[in-house]
């Protein structure tokens, strides 16, 4: 950048020595007719005259003496032909340029690498704290404003990166050196031209602020758009089912026009900024070419070259001071969101690792709930004096109502949750001091909504382990009850399923998450729910499925259909968050109290 910004001043610098020792004396020159060999005599000619000048200043080097020798190289011009000078004016010009462009595009090959890895460093980043974050963050936080951080707001601030590491520093120095170049040709139009900056600054910071302000809000409604343009696609078939699609173009259209008028209002702030700086330079540049050009045609001490470089110095001014205004309105976007990404960087987990967590390696003994709370953000309480146990081996049943609190007491096994009170107990040991990682390797999940990935049946079964064997993933969706269908797919365990498994049925779908479960071989299982949303005959084939992945296992299985769960050693009622009735199938049968009710209900006439 500093090179590209010297080698830029001294292009210009060539305008004092082609006006004050060439065109000033070209009526003096002797005139040349042949162009070849006046190019190589004069060039020759010239450049030796300069280097023994040079060398006759200071042998001990140039560098120790830059006064004498820019006199000396002066003096030498002045000494030279009108048409030798021109010769080397011309050539060095060239080069200058070759270098500059050189140095320019280097400066852009080494600063893109960084640029891209820091935008590559931030989406990594933020990729692994997304996992890490607890599922209170994914209950509270609208997926399309996180999938807007990811994009836009990551793209802003690549935007601003490549203005503060790249724009910015070079249009900075170019400054500079344009200023110095200035104050060289003429220190008293050069004060005159810093009178400019004091209140353009003043306008950039006032404008800096509004533009930040603005743009949080802008990014803020760019989340709305992005969550209810996933809602909408998640939900299509509903859109469809209920013919809304006039009601959802009616919310899209409501959010866009806030959209609209927020980036509208926004960009005019934006473009406000430049032409504010370049009528104040406009001004500044009027009142130099007057005063310069009154002390030129008064014959004062300022030069025709002298001027005319100050005049390309102060001119050429003007576009850094545009570039960096321009710049300024993009990097406080930028500012504004990385401000959104680092504060979603910044929160801290509710789950964590324990500092000294406790081994686990498989599970011996029992699981035990000791007098457990919970509330999610709201403060309602969920779960309210919970205790129960279970040995290993067991399979235990939760009924109740929608809302008891069921699935969280699920959750909070694996520790999506962490209790209010109370704690959770496995062979002894408090969840929240266990190694998560151990824990949850030790657990095998399957929940009502069945999520698979854009991938291979195979690839779904054996999830992020994909050196085991085809053997075992074949005999995993044996005990599944899932080889039959996968075998007739197109290309078997080769076969794509679609975005969420959107080419399988339910109840395929839900066997390809017991096959998953069955491979990983945990020693304890809850299945929530998993046949509540089949037809009768999916529903026995996953049940069948199901049978075949307890057997020797400790379950905790959610149910709504009781007829899933005549095989559970113990059955608990869960109303209100409290455990209201607990027993064998028979035993709260003979109760007669809320059990009964809802078996009876269920079984009705058959």
């Amino acid at each position: 950048m500093v090179l590209f910004a010297i080698l830029s001043g001294a292009s210009l610098g060539m305008i004092l020595p082609l006006f004050d020792n060439v065109f000033a004396r070209n009526d003096t020159a002797e005139e040349k007719s042949d162009f070849l060999p006046t190019l190589s005599q004069n060039t020759g000619d010239a450049f030796s005259r300069l280097g023994s000048e040079l060398l006759s200043l200071h042998p001990g080097g140039v560098f120790s003496a830059g006064g004498d020798v820019v006199e000396g190289v002066r003096d030498s011009l002045r000494e030279s032909d009108p048409q030798q000078v021109l010769i080397v004016i011309v050539l060095g010009l060239v080069f200058i340029v070759l270098l500059k462009n050189f140095l320019g595009f280097m400066q852009i090959f080494f600063l893109s690498r960084a640029e891209q890895g820091v935008v590559t460093d931030i989406r990594g980043g933020l990729y692994n704290h997304l996992l890490e974050l607890d599922m209170g963050f994914y209950t509270s936080t609208r997926s399309g404003d996180v999938m807007a951080r990811f994009t836009s707001d990551v793209g802003n601030m690549n935007w601003a990166m490549t203005e503060m590491m790249m724009s910015v520093p070079r249009q900075a120095v170019l400054l500079l050196v344009y200023l110095g170049l200035a104050l060289w040709a003429s220190w008293r139009l050069a004060l005159i031209t810093l009178l400019v900056f004091p209140p353009a600054m003043l306008f950039i910071l006032i404008l800096s602020r509004r533009l930040r302000r603005k743009t949080h809000y802008s990014q803020e409604r760019l989340s709305d758009f992005s969550a209810l343009l996933q809602e909408t696609i998640f939900g299509i078939r509903i859109v469809k089912a209920f013919s809304m699609e006039k009601f959802e173009v009616s919310r899209f259209k409501t959010i866009l026009d806030v959209h609209r008028k927020t980036e509208t209002s926004l960009q005019r702030e934006r473009a406000f900024a430049s032409p504010v700086t370049e009528i104040m330079g406009s001004i500044a540049s009027g009142f130099i070419m007057w005063y310069g050009g009154s002390a030129i045609l008064s014959g004062g001490s300022l030069s025709t070259g002298r001027f005319l470089v100050f005049l390309a110095a102060a001119l050429s001014m003007m576009k850094p001071i545009k570039t960096i205004s321009n710049a300024n309105s993009r990097i406080q976007t930028g500012i504004a969101s990385a401000e959104r990404v680092f504060n979603l960087m910044d929160r801290v987990p509710a789950i964590r690792q324990p500092l000294n967590p406790v081994s686990f390696d498989s599970f011996h003994e029992r699981i035990e709930f000791r007098n457990v709370c919970f509330s999610y953000e709201n403060g309602t309480p969920v779960l309210t004096d919970v205790s129960f146990s279970f040995e290993k081996g067991e399979i235990i049943a939760l009924v109740g109502p929608s809302g008891g609190g069921k699935s969280t007491i699920a959750d909070l096994i694996p520790r999506f949750y962490d209790p209010d009170s109370g704690s959770i107990l496995i062979d002894g040991s408090d969840l929240r001091t266990i190694d998560l990682e151990a824990l949850r390797k030790n657990l095998g999940v399957v929940t009502q909504e069945t999520v698979l990935f854009n991938d291979t049946v195979r690839n779904n079964i054996a999830y992020g382990e994909e050196s085991i064997p085809i053997e075992k993933v074949r005999l995993a969706a044996e005990v599944a009850n899932a080889l039959e269908f996968i075998e007739k797919l197109p290309r078997g365990f080769s076969t794509i399923i679609g975005e969420r498994g959107a080419k399988l049925s339910g109840g395929q779908r839900q066997r390809l998450a017991i096959a998953r479960a069955v491979l990983k071989d945990p020693d304890i299982l809850i299945f929530d729910e998993a046949t509540s949303a089949l037809d009768t005959h999916s529903e026995r084939q996953v049940q069948k499925a199901i049978d075949g992945l307890i057997k020797g296992r400790t379950s905790l299985i959610i149910a709504h259909r009781l007829s899933t769960i005549t095989k559970a050693t113990r059955v608990l009622y869960i109303d209100k968050g409290r455990i209201v009735e607990s027993g064998t199938h028979p035993e709260l049968l003979e109760m007669n109290g809320k059990y009964r009710l809802l078996y009876d209900m269920q079984f009705a006439g058959k």
